[in-house]
């Protein structure tokens, strides 16, 4: 089974999606996490958002902006992998 190619900013199925989500993280966040693996992380981030929260990540995917309850929940979660990551690997 060959794999398809990684996107820039994922390989979940919506880089709609990705695109809002990544929003929600601080800059510095994302710069804390070195350049050769943070396509890696940020890829692997976003399909643990879509497999452990499929409804969250499906508003994320329409069209328009996030409603607010709907960015302040994906907020709570996509900062708290990356705090637990960062972490983890003392970044």
């Amino acid at each position: 089974m060959a794999e398809q190619e990684v996107g820039p900013i994922g390989s979940s199925s919506s880089k709609a999606a990705n695109e809002k989500i990544l929003a929600l993280v601080p800059e510095e966040s994302v710069k804390r996490i070195p350049f050769f693996v943070r396509k890696h992380a940020l890829s692997k981030t976003f399909e643990k958002i879509e497999l452990e929260h499929p409804d969250l990540y499906a508003i994320a995917a329409q069209e328009g902006e996030l409603p607010a309850d709907a960015r302040e929940q994906l907020s709570q979660i996509v900062n708290g992998i990356f705090e637990q990551k960062l972490k983890k690997h003392n970044l």
